[in-house]
């Protein structure tokens, strides 16, 4: 994990409800423990002590086997275990001097530091008998403290690079399955604009002889969305003006095209094919089946963070209970696999108007 990673990942670690919860409730233990089997006269302070090394040891024990400098998300177990123990013996020794000198009879203690009183009685021989080093307890706890740290920052890392793995994976799954339902659509796009154009071939031969130099640009513009995420909202506007082109012609006066497009839109970045799909749908089920054809209005708007493209149409009216087709269940299976916002498809009725809108806010990172 690269150096820049790392306070990121520290950050989940330590606001995660879990993680603080295990904390809060081994600590209450440990401090409960003291409290009414440990010597008599505990204070606050250092009743507290066992969440503060808690703490310490989420927030700070799993950052030696996370850095590695690279990608990957978790040193090895030689290179890790040495980083650890340099890590966590300078953190683990300065913290608890601190804890030593802000303790009962540390820096408050200005006097003479009077004699320690006698060990009571043990109820069976030390293994080592003989004067205790003054030290002992401190070095003790040190040493109980350095090895949880290596073990438990191990533990954490690990599994946090196991979700890294998995997040990563799920990822690729998502982009795998919206690159596939893309490609599912590219084609329908086509086999659509074909279909209108051997209506035309009969009808206006020099029409569509140009209908046909019109769809091989509409066909270049598909196959370079095929590599593509995102897009600009203006990209998207002008393969639907090549489609309404393409239509324009084989229906004449019968299609009547008005855009309510700010300046700002074309700016706006989203997955490809949302808008075509609205517009499609508007022209083949609505306009076209109408011998008075209709009017189609495409627009796009924000209100605050939250986007919405819609695109309204007279003509046929909205059949009740129709079934979708391809493009609009396309686009609705896109929608929940879109991580980066939170989208929403619609088609009802206004009046004479058939109206579908597609509407998202983008997600906080």
């Amino acid at each position: 994990m690269r150096q820049e990673s790392i306070p990121p990942s520290l950050f989940r670690r330590v606001t995660s409800r879990g993680n603080l919860g295990m904390v809060l409730l081994v600590g209450a233990v440990f401090s409960l423990f003291r409290a009414t089997a440990g010597p008599p006269g505990a204070g606050i302070a250092e009743l507290t002590v066992p969440f503060v090394l808690l703490f310490a040891h989420l927030t700070l024990a799993p950052v030696p086997w996370q850095w590695t400098g690279d990608d990957a998300p978790m040193a090895g177990l030689g290179r890790g275990f040495i980083q650890a123990l340099v890590f966590d013996l300078a953190w683990v020794t300065l913290l608890l001097a601190l804890l030593h000198l802000t303790g009962p009879g540390g820096l408050r203690h200005l006097g003479p530091i009077p004699p320690p009183p006698p060990p009571p009685p043990m109820p069976f021989p030390r293994p080592f008998p003989g004067p205790r080093h003054p030290l002992a307890p401190s070095l003790g706890l040190a040493t109980v403290n350095l090895a949880f740290a290596m073990v438990f920052g191990w533990a954490f890392a690990e599994r946090e690079a196991n979700e890294a793995r998995e997040r990563s994976m799920a990822g690729l799954l998502r982009q795998s399955r919206r690159r596939a339902l893309q490609s599912q659509l590219e084609p329908h796009v086509l086999y659509n604009a074909l279909n209108g154009l051997s209506e035309l071939v009969h009808e206006d031969p020099g029409a569509a002889e140009e209908m046909i130099a019109r769809l091989a640009d509409l066909y270049r513009t598909l196959t370079q969305y095929g590599d593509t995420d995102l897009v600009p909202l203006r990209k998207e506007k002008a393969l639907v003006e090549a489609y309404l082109a393409m239509e324009e012609m084989r229906l004449g006066d019968r299609l009547k095209v008005a855009w309510e497009w700010p300046a700002w839109a074309d700016a706006v970045v989203l997955p490809p094919l949302f808008l075509q799909p609205l517009v499609e749908n508007a022209v083949k089920h609505g306009i076209s089946p109408s011998a008075a054809g209709g009017s189609l209005r495409i627009a796009c708007s924000r209100v605050g963070e939250a986007f919405a493209l819609t695109v309204a149409n007279t003509g046929a009216p909205l059949p009740v209970g129709a079934k979708e087709g391809v493009g609009l269940a396309n686009l609705r299976v896109r929608l929940e696999l879109w991580t980066e916002a939170a989208g929403t498809f619609t088609l009802e009725r206004d009046g004479d108007w058939a109206v579908a809108a597609v509407r998202w806010t983008a997600r906080n990172p």
